[in-house]
């Protein structure tokens, strides 16, 4: 009886300790996937910057620039499932937005606006770096689960988006600045909720989907971060 039980102990710390590999290697499989996208996004950024047609067109046309970034995040999503395609489909679309942001970050560095300057990047790429570490950690650590925030966060998405497109027509600086700050709320949020859901379903989600979702969070936190200093700066 007690070597029954005693075996049938050992099986269970056994099938805990194998499906805590398998979490541990699917966490590292999916932030390496997120490291490889910010690598390809600087990538993008560098290539395009130092390419004055390339960042021309892209200038002068940024709607056709989101209808290529909207189609290459379907199709980034689309090939999820497929191991050949997963990662090659992610960084194809983290390059491109990493060449969308190109023209923006070249007017910035090259301080044709008062006040603004390479430091300006610098500087909201530490905090971003700073902000999306320590929310992290804190996940990591705490192993709190924060999905239930899902539908709060996906409500205030759109609800930034729409104002978002009222503020283009009415062009409020004010407005632009006070939606960046919930815009910076929101994806720390985004961030907690993301890193919850890879540490909780590890598996259920494909690793380059989780890395993408990690991905958009950084990016739009640090443009957030952009505007907020820019704007501190005027």
């Amino acid at each position: 009886m007690n070597s029954t039980n005693t075996g049938s102990f050992e099986f269970s710390g056994d099938a805990l300790r194998t499906a805590g590999v398998a979490r541990l290697a699917y966490v590292r499989k999916v932030y390496s996937f997120f490291g490889l996208g910010l690598l390809a996004a600087v990538g993008g950024t560098l290539i395009t910057m130092n390419s004055p047609g390339l960042l021309t067109s892209i200038a002068l046309h940024p709607w056709i620039t989101l209808f290529v970034m909207i189609g290459a995040i379907f199709f980034a999503t689309a090939m999820s499932k497929r191991p050949q395609m997963a990662l090659p489909a992610m960084l194809l679309f983290t390059f491109i937005s990493g060449a969308s942001i190109a023209p923006t970050l070249y007017v910035i560095a090259s301080g044709y606006i008062a006040g603004t300057g390479p430091g300006l990047i610098y500087n909201a790429l530490f905090i971003t770096c700073l902000i999306f570490a320590a929310l992290t950690t804190y996940v990591f650590l705490s192993k709190k689960d924060f999905s239930m925030m899902g539908a709060s966060l996906t409500i205030g998405l759109f609800m930034v988006i729409g104002a978002s497109v009222v503020n283009m027509f009415v062009q409020s600086s004010s407005m632009d600045l006070a939606l960046s700050i919930i815009i910076v709320i929101l994806f720390s949020g985004f961030i907690l909720y993301d890193t919850s859901r890879i540490l909780k379903n590890a598996h259920g989600i494909p690793p380059t989907l989780a890395a993408l979702s990690l991905y958009l969070d950084f990016l739009n936190l640090f443009l957030a971060l952009l505007r907020i200093l820019g704007g501190r700066r005027d």
